[in-house]
């Protein structure tokens, strides 16, 4: 009898294991992705001037150095963590790109083998809007030595975004190389 009901709780542990493996692979769908954690990313403040049509909208920030706790700060201190500042910067959109299609240095993207779909600077604030059509891009910031994206989905692709039909994505860049943690 312990035998049978160990058998039992065996086969429920294997099939409770496949069924999650299963339910975090449906999350990883490149045409389904909304974020690594397959939820809506945070959206921005900017009001658009008309919510007809569709694409990607959003915000880049810069975040750069120490951002590790000290022992002589505390989380209500001003400039600690230090803040993340809105910048101005040029946005590639690429068709879905895929890590292997993409040339990786120490924290920069080289070439990028995909098409470029879209090209589009941030106003002074950060914020951007691009209309594009309905279908699933990856998002890449211009640098100074190559291209900057650090948001993967579980298949590996690069900042995956999907615009569904007359719906805009919102989504936000934390550009962050220069920072440690």
């Amino acid at each position: 009898m312990t035998r049978f009901l160990l058998l039992l709780a065996m086969s429920l542990l294997s099939a409770s294991l496949l069924y999650s493996c299963k339910s975090s692979r449906q999350l990883s769908d490149p045409s389904s992705e909304k974020d690594v954690a397959g939820q809506k990313q945070e959206s921005t403040k900017k009001t658009p001037e008309t919510d007809t049509g569709e694409g990607i909208r959003g915000q880049v920030f810069w975040v750069e150095g120490n951002r590790m706790p000290q022992a002589n700060q505390s989380a209500g201190q001003p400039g600690f963590p230090p803040e993340k500042k809105p910048i101005q910067r040029t946005l590639r959109i690429h068709q879905l790109t895929h890590i292997n299609q993409a040339s990786l240095g120490d924290y920069l993207f080289g070439d990028i083998e995909t098409a470029l779909v879209a090209e589009v600077q941030t106003d002074e604030s950060g914020f951007f809007e691009v209309p594009l059509p309905p279908g699933t891009y990856s998002l890449f910031t211009v640098e100074e030595n190559g291209y900057f994206a650090n948001v993967f989905d579980l298949d590996s692709y690069v900042h995956p975004v999907t615009v569904t039909e007359n719906a805009w994505e919102t989504t936000q860049i934390t550009i962050n190389y220069m920072a440690s943690y």
